[in-house]
């Protein structure tokens, strides 16, 4: 794991970019999306998982970053591809983007086995990953929706956080402090609209887009202070 202040997050060659996603369309996440497209050194093609969306998003996501200049790219089924196909398609990628939708369960339970496997060997190859918003949630150790099931066992790819993005539910915020209050080395953070915050290969720590996150530490961050 690489570590900087309290972040602690998977090491690999590539970027780690979590963002709160926003209406592309109307050119609220371009900041971001123009950064992920430049900052990626690795080769391969750009893969579109929207299992959490509907198709037409996918199609929508992929011609709206070609109009930024975008590398070839594609998107993909992770409930309909096998096992072999998912771990070649994710592990040669460049760029691989998770995005956001509300069929969240869809998108949990796909991006277990094969698909995380394959997005870590990418990952570990130098590939950018980007999660947009409960596809950046994912990424932490605990996932704070959909209630009544929350909190739930992320990825852990960033140690001991509870990601939100954009504009918390009341559901989510009353199980965050629970949670804090339960976990004493958990800290929630909260990537509001139109940021992301980012994780470099030698140790970078970076905002991008309006560049506002909110830290919630748990109780055993205040000896430190």
């Amino acid at each position: 794991m690489m570590q900087s202040s309290i972040f602690e997050w998977r090491q690999g060659a590539g970027w780690l970019v979590l963002s709160s996603g926003g209406r592309f369309m109307d050119g609220e996440t371009e900041a971001i999306d123009t950064r992920m497209l430049s900052r990626s050194a690795a080769d391969g093609a750009l893969v579109y998982i929207g299992a959490a969306d509907e198709p037409e998003t996918a199609e929508q996501y992929l011609m709206y970053l070609g109009d930024l200049g975008s590398r070839s790219g594609y998107a993909i089924d992770i409930v309909a591809e096998d096992d072999a196909s998912l771990k070649t398609h994710l592990g040669e990628a460049g760029i691989i983007v998770i995005g956001d939708g509300p069929q969240h369960a869809r998108l949990y339970n796909g991006l277990q086995g094969a698909a995380l496997e394959g997005i870590l060997r990418a990952y570990e190859n130098g590939a950018l990953i980007m999660g947009i918003g409960f596809g950046a949630e994912l990424f932490g150790q605990w996932v704070l929706r959909p209630s009544p099931l929350a909190p739930y066992p992320g990825f852990t790819w960033l140690a001991n956080a509870a990601i939100l993005t954009g504009v918390p539910e009341l559901a989510q915020k009353r199980t965050l402090q629970d949670l804090l209050h339960k976990r004493p080395v958990t800290y929630g953070l909260n990537i509001r609209p139109g940021s992301a915050l980012t994780f470099g290969p030698d140790g970078q720590v970076e905002l991008w887009g309006t560049e506002q996150i909110i830290i919630s530490l748990g109780q055993a961050y205040s000896v430190r202070e």
